[in-house]
């Protein structure tokens, strides 16, 4: 599922807008709308134990 970017916000104040941008960032990162984070694919449904241990370690560090 494709999900809409994030856009940029300049509101005139620096303080806020570092924290925006802080924030967009972030979820960019977490939902792979950044450059050089790539996209979880889908397990199988026939999935093993081991691969479900590594996605799930894959989110968890996306979340961190």
């Amino acid at each position: 599922m494709t999900k809409a970017a994030i856009p940029s916000v300049k509101t005139g104040r620096p303080e806020l807008d570092r924290a925006l941008s802080s924030i967009k960032q972030n979820l960019d990162a977490i939902t792979a709308q950044s450059k050089n984070v790539t996209r979880l694919t889908p397990l199988a449904p026939t999935a093993t134990l081991a691969e479900v241990i590594a996605q799930l370690n894959a989110i968890v560090d996306r979340l961190q």
